[in-house]
């Protein structure tokens, strides 16, 4: 059975993928970005910014914002800390909307009640 497993996590046919309970782990402070950047440079500052360790989701949009980041940090002032430092420094970000996530109801495809995941 590990052979055949193997074989179908080197071919891509199954991939695993992990959900975590970020305050389990001491990460309290989970936020959107909504960034306004230069579209000359969207792909360079989404790819940059999604190098970050706090950094959950990077992704082009569309609407008032054109680039979306998902961050999670220890707390709010971590999350302070990576706005003015990471994403504030870059020169083609020209707004930035910090969108605090107040409780999670869901992630990926877990619901998660009183901050623990729930398995259905």
């Amino acid at each position: 059975m590990s052979a055949r497993l193997a074989e179908l996590l080197t071919s891509g046919a199954v991939h695993v993928a992990v959900d975590l309970a970020p305050p389990l782990f001491g990460f309290h402070a989970t936020a959107h970005l909504c960034l306004t950047v230069t579209p000359g440079d969207l792909e360079a500052t989404g790819r940059a910014l999604s190098l970050h360790p706090e950094t959950t989701f990077s992704a082009a949009v569309t609407g008032a914002a054109n680039l979306l980041i998902t961050v999670t940090c220890r707390d709010g002032e971590a999350l302070y800390t990576f706005v003015t430092t990471k994403v504030g420094v870059l020169p083609a970000v020209r707004q930035v909307e910090v969108v605090p996530v107040l409780r999670r109801l869901k992630q990926s495809s877990t619901r998660v009640h009183e901050g623990r995941l729930v398995i259905e």
